[in-house]
């Protein structure tokens, strides 16, 4: 069994209700046996917005932008031939383009649509979602083929101001590094402890464990997903796809299983009137995490994007390493069993 470890606090805050009268308040403290983070489940008033944000004004083009369909060819460039032959990567409306801030020994920026210059969360559909992972990922594969030295890649995304986007047209960023991210040197070290250990890969075993449990939300073409027991932020949600350890190796199938899921967690994140998300996903190379690793896919909502809006960063998050959220797992899991 993977140890999920819970401490109550046992708050006491004045109740408003008694007069200001102290009284016990609902406070626990959650470890994630992955990533090893703690953090606070609080009770009381929610973050998420009564109704849905105008986004009109911030969404609407005013201007200049290189990723619509009129500019994007004048404003990208190329690959370089012997990288990915032709220059060009596309599926469907999604166009692959090189990234011209070097995050990474290589990245990627995939358009989803370049004949749209905005995707509300109800546009993401399973043909837009499945095309621009399946070009990511064939992106993924030609760089990796090319340079030898890449072991880590990952498939990523901000949606809007608020989550660190600096455009707003919609797009997904890639990955690729002869060095983990800090996240996936986490993966490899416990994925292979727990191999080593167990003899069971990690993840089979957390799918194993919360399957049908209060955190379970469903599966879709070979990919389980899951709400973690400790989340990293609001209305976090895992996925985890079968049979894959590394997102170069992803088969159309399963691009299609994520990409199913991915529309359903984003039509309730709209039904919740929010707006602004991050995701990754990300795996380790073959052979690294022992037998089992799995590709992950973790997708988490930020604030809502408003003209004064409140950051879901605080010092608890930036300075303390412990996220404080605002809504039970156990809740928000039963809430999207629903749509799956």
């Amino acid at each position: 069994m993977i140890p999920l470890v819970e401490v109550d606090l046992e708050a006491m805050a004045p109740k408003l209700t008694e007069g200001g009268a102290f009284s016990e308040t609902p406070l626990v403290q959650r470890v994630d046996p992955l990533f090893g983070h703690s953090c606070r489940i609080v009770a009381g008033a929610k973050l998420q917005p009564e109704q849905a944000p105008n986004l009109e004004e911030i969404t609407t083009r005013k201007g200049f932008c290189p990723f619509c369909a009129d500019t994007i060819d004048s404003a990208t460039f190329p690959f370089p031939d012997e990288i990915i032959p032709g220059g060009r990567i596309s599926k469907g409306a999604c166009r692959v383009v090189p990234n011209i801030l070097a995050y990474s020994t290589y990245s990627a920026v995939g358009i989803y649509d370049p004949g749209r210059h905005f995707l509300s969360l109800g546009d993401f559909t399973f043909e837009v979602l499945s095309n621009a992972l399946s070009a990511m990922a064939e992106h993924g594969r030609l760089v990796r083929s090319y340079d030898s030295r890449l072991s880590y890649s990952s498939i990523n995304a901000n949606y809007l101001p608020s989550s660190g986007s600096s455009l707003i047209h919609p797009h997904l960023q890639s990955s690729h590094d002869f060095v983990p991210f800090g996240s996936q040197r986490r993966m490899k070290e416990v994925f292979g402890q727990y191999f080593e250990d167990n003899q069971t890969g990690y993840l089979d075993d957390l799918v194993r464990q919360e399957r049908n449990g209060p955190r379970w939300v469903g599966s879709t073409g070979g990919v389980d997903f899951l709400v973690p027991f400790a989340p990293s932020g609001f209305h976090e949600v895992w996925g985890v796809v079968s049979g894959v350890s590394d997102i170069v190796e992803l088969t159309e199938d399963q691009i299609e299983g994520l990409a199913s899921g991915i529309e359903k967690i984003l039509g309730v994140y709209q039904d919740k009137h929010l707006s602004a998300f991050n995701y990754s996903l990300q795996g380790l190379p073959q052979g690294e995490g022992g037998e089992g690793s799995k590709v992950l896919y973790r997708i988490t909502t930020r604030s809502s994007v408003e003209a004064y809006y409140r950051s879901d960063i605080t010092y608890f998050e930036r300075l303390c390493a412990e996220p404080m959220i605002d809504y039970s797992p156990e809740v928000w899991a039963s809430e999207l069993v629903a749509v799956f």
